[in-house]
C-alpha cells in the first residue's frame, strides 16, 4: 500500500486530534505538523514522531496532502499557496472567515486541479445520515446546537463557530435559493455574538430554524426534520434517531380523530404511536466522524472524485453565514435595547489560533 504523506497545519485542540488520528492510520505517513508556536508544534510532533515546522511553506515537496486547522482568518493564506504547490487539502470548517477568502480557495482548487474537502464533520454523523436517507423532501428543519463557554474559537462569533455546522446540513438538502433571513443574537463575553437564532426561508419552501449558543450550561446537538413522509428527531451527540410516520389511515385521510366514538378513544390513545402514527427508534452504528471524514478525503484523492463536502459547498455555507450576520439584530447581554448604543459588530477578527 502506498502511504499518503500528510501534514497538519495548526496544533491547537482540533489540529492535535487530526494529528493523532492520522498517525494511527496504516495508509498515512504523518510527515509533519506546523504551528508558529514552538511549544505547540514540538509537543504534537514529539507525540507522533514527525517533523515540527514553523511555516506551511516548509511542507512543499514533503507531503501529498495536508489538513488545515489553523485560525479561520488564516485559511486562505495557508491553503492557496499549498494548492498551487500541488498539495491536496482538508480545510477545517468554516473554510474561511469571509466570502472572498472562501471563494479564493474554491477557485484555486479548480485552477490547480487539486482536491479540497471541508471539515463539516456533521455530514459524517451516522444519525444525520440515517435521517436524511429516510426523510424524503424535508420542508421544516430545526437545529439546536449549544455548548458551555470554553474560551476557544474567540476569533469568530457563534455563527461561524457553531451555527455553520447546521447551515451546511441545511444546504446539503439542496433547498434552492435563500429568500429570507431573520436573525437575533446576544453578546455576553465582550467579543462577537455568543448566541444566535436564525430563520432561513428557501425558494423550495424549506424553512430552517437554527439556534446556536456557546454560553449554555449544557451541551446539546439536535436536529428535527419534517416532511410528508416522516417526522424525525436526531440527537447528534447520542447518535439516536426517533421517527414517526403516517399509518395507511392517516395517508388516505380515513382516520379522523374527532369522528372516533368516545369508547374507542381510550384504548387507541395507548396504541396511538403504534397504530395511527407509528414511532420507531432507528439504530445507527457508532463511528468516529472525524475518522470518517479522513476516509472520505483520502478516497477522494485516490479515486479522483469529489469529497462529500467540497470547497464549493464550504464556500456556500460561508455565504449563508454572511447573510445571517448581515440580518443579525445583536445586543449586549444585560443591557436594554435603548442603552445598547447601536448594533454590535459580528465581523470575524483576525484570529490568534484555531482551537476547535
Amino acid at each position: 500500500m502506498n502511504r499518503m504523506r500528510m501534514a497538519v497545519v495548526g496544533c491547537g485542540h482540533l489540529g492535535a486530534i487530526h494529528a493523532r488520528l492520522l498517525a494511527a492510520r496504516a495508509d498515512v505517513e504523518l510527515v509533519a505538523v506546523v504551528d508558529p508556536l514552538g511549544e505547540s508544534r514540538e509537543r504534537v510532533a514529539a507525540a507522533h514522531g514527525c517533523r515540527a515546522c514553523a511555516e506551511p511553506r516548509e511542507l512543499v515537496g514533503l507531503v501529498d496532502a495536508a489538513i488545515v486547522a489553523a485560525p479561520t482568518g488564516l485559511h486562505a493564506g495557508v491553503a492557496v499557496p499549498l494548492l498551487e504547490a500541488g498539495v491536496d487539502l482538508l480545510v477545517e470548517k468554516p473554510i474561511a472567515a469571509t466570502v472572498e477568502d472562501a471563494r479564493a480557495i474554491a477557485i484555486a482548487a479548480r485552477r490547480c486541479g487539486r482536491t479540497v474537502a471541508v471539515g463539516h464533520v456533521e455530514r459524517f454523523n451516522p444519525a444525520w445520515q440515517a435521517a436524511v436517507a429516510r426523510i424524503g423532501e424535508a420542508m421544516v428543519i430545526e437545529a439546536v446546537r449549544t455548548a458551555p463557554f470554553t474560551f476557544r474559537s474567540l476569533d469568530v462569533g457563534v455563527i461561524h463557530d457553531l451555527m455553520i455546522h447546521d447551515i451546511d446540513l441545511v444546504l446539503s438538502l439542496e433547498p434552492g435559493r435563500l429568500e429570507r433571513v431573520e436573525a437575533q443574537g446576544i453578546v455576553a463575553t465582550g467579543g462577537f455574538e455568543d448566541a444566535a437564532r436564525a430563520r432561513l426561508v428557501f425558494a423550495s419552501g424549506l424553512v430552517a430554524d437554527l439556534t446556536a449558543s456557546r454560553i449554555s450550561p449544557a451541551a446539546r446537538r439536535t436536529v428535527s426534520l419534517w416532511s410528508a413522509e416522516a417526522m424525525m428527531h436526531c440527537d447528534l451527540t447520542a447518535k439516536t434517531v426517533e421517527m414517526v410516520t403516517p399509518s395507511d389511515g392517516v395517508r388516505s385521510g380515513t382516520f379522523v380523530a374527532a369522528a372516533l366514538p368516545a369508547a374507542d378513544r381510550g384504548p387507541l390513545k395507548d396504541r396511538f404511536f403504534a397504530d395511527v402514527l407509528p414511532s420507531e427508534t432507528i439504530t445507527v452504528a457508532d463511528s468516529n466522524a472525524i475518522a470518517c471524514e479522513h476516509d472520505d478525503f483520502l478516497a477522494a484523492i485516490r479515486e479522483a472524485r469529489p469529497p462529500l463536502v467540497t470547497a464549493a459547498a464550504g464556500a456556500a455555507a460561508v455565504e449563508i453565514a454572511a447573510r445571517v450576520i448581515d440580518a443579525l439584530e445583536c445586543l449586549p447581554f444585560g443591557r436594554r435595547r435603548a442603552a445598547a448604543g447601536g448594533r454590535v459588530s459580528t465581523i470575524p477578527m483576525f484570529p490568534h489560533r484555531k482551537t476547535g
